[in-house]
């Protein structure tokens, strides 16, 4: 067996972290345990000798993940200064901000993420990508700078819609079905989606599912539940995608 050792100082990224790789290495004969050791907690992972390399990887690629989806989530919102702009536009406009250059992001982090048996998560971070916190620093500071247009309803449209195109396009269709008090995303085969951008497959409420598809951008968004749409979100739905939407009868 080979071991690798993960130190974090947060105990969610260290949960989300293990949530994240538990079943993948379990499939794969490994064992996963999390440790709390001198103020770090550790996500310790020992795998099978022949498979190291492939599970390396993987592990790798999980890190990536979690440093988009936890730290520069944490990292962009404690930074942002929007308190004139607490309304229902924020939710939808910090995700097509979250999810901006979040695949060359994940690129930039694979091609510096090298490590042998151990990594030190906020180690990584503060020195090894120092230079992309930076670059962070400067979408907060343009974000903060155009605070009031998130107030404004017509400036925050044109906002929210010039994020959204600059977004990578994550998949081809999402199919969208009502099941009783919540949506089911699919992706064009009718497979849940697959995605480290959208950790749950089934919403319970209309941003939420806006946030959603922002995050994944997908170049057809198809309704199979005309009559559970509301008025109001429709509207949105075709101010922020145009085209895109397709609601079938």
């Amino acid at each position: 067996m080979v071991e690798f050792c993960f130190y974090f100082e947060s105990d969610m990224i260290a949960e989300g972290f293990k949530t994240k790789i538990f079943d993948y290495i379990k499939n794969r004969h490994g064992i996963v345990v999390s440790v709390l050791c001198l103020n770090y907690h550790v996500v310790l992972v020992a795998v099978p000798s022949e498979e190291q390399n492939e599970i390396k990887n993987f592990l790798r690629e999980k890190i990536a993940e979690i440093i988009l989806l936890f730290y520069k989530r944490d990292y962009i919102l404690d930074k942002l200064d929007f308190e004139k702009a607490k309304n229902d536009n924020m939710k939808v406009f910090l995700e097509a901000l979250f999810c901006f250059d979040s695949d060359l992001d994940k690129e930039v982090i694979l091609e510096n993420l090298n490590f042998k048996h151990a990594l030190y998560f906020n180690s990584f971070i503060n020195f090894v990508l120092r230079f992309l916190k930076s670059k962070w620093d400067e979408l907060i500071t343009l974000a903060n700078d155009n605070v009031m247009y998130i107030v404004c309803e017509d400036s925050f449209l044109e906002l929210i819609k010039f994020l959204i195109s600059n977004l990578e396009h994550r998949c081809y269709a999402v199919n969208i079905f009502s099941k009783q008090d919540c949506y089911l995303l699919c992706d064009i085969e009718g497979k849940s989606i697959n995605d480290f951008l959208v950790e749950k497959n089934i919403i319970y409420d209309d941003t939420n599912l806006l946030t959603s598809l922002i995050a994944l951008n997908p170049e057809k968004i198809i309704f199979h539940c005309n009559d559970c749409l509301k008025d109001s979100l429709i509207k949105k739905l075709y101010n922020y995608f145009s085209s895109r939407i397709e609601i079938c009868k």
